[in-house]
């Protein structure tokens, strides 16, 4: 006769294994984000929110490519040239310098699905301007495979 005790261990470690299981790639990851505001938008330009010097947000593994829009702001105050530097999964995939505040669209491609649902997509800047505001990150667009 099997033991309780070797029953409750069994059932613990197959519920210990299911929650690692979905904790590695859980449904809800792909709304979250860190390091961005609130979304804007005045006349005349896209939809935006600002990052600070460092972003995070996750997108759909199945795609090809995302497509980013970013700017930021250069006044008379400071007027310095960016750096921007946009990871996938802690691998650098793009970077750009900004010198103006126009708005740029930056290609990032993806690599396939490995297993998961979900890309995180890190978005770094060498400086910030006034507010620890980096920069104006527009709605991503996703690029479909094939």
């Amino acid at each position: 006769m099997v033991s309780r005790r070797l029953v409750w261990t069994i059932v613990w470690i197959a519920a210990a294994a299911a929650a690692l299981a979905y904790l590695h790639d859980p449904p809800w990851l792909i709304d979250q984000t860190t390091g961005l505001r609130g979304w804007e938008q005045h006349a005349g330009e896209p939809r935006y929110r600002w990052s600070g010097g460092h972003a995070s947000f996750f997108v759909r593994s199945d795609a090809a490519a995302i497509d980013v829009p970013i700017s930021t702001t250069f006044d008379s105050g400071d007027a310095r040239a960016m750096l921007v530097t946009i990871s996938v999964d802690d691998e650098i995939a793009a970077r750009l310098i900004l010198t103006d505040a126009a708005w740029r669209r930056v290609r990032v491609p993806l690599p396939a699905p490995a297993g998961r649902r979900v890309r995180r997509i890190d978005v770094r800047t060498n400086v910030t301007r006034e507010d620890n505001h980096g920069v104006r990150i527009g709605e991503v667009q996703i690029v479909p495979r094939g």
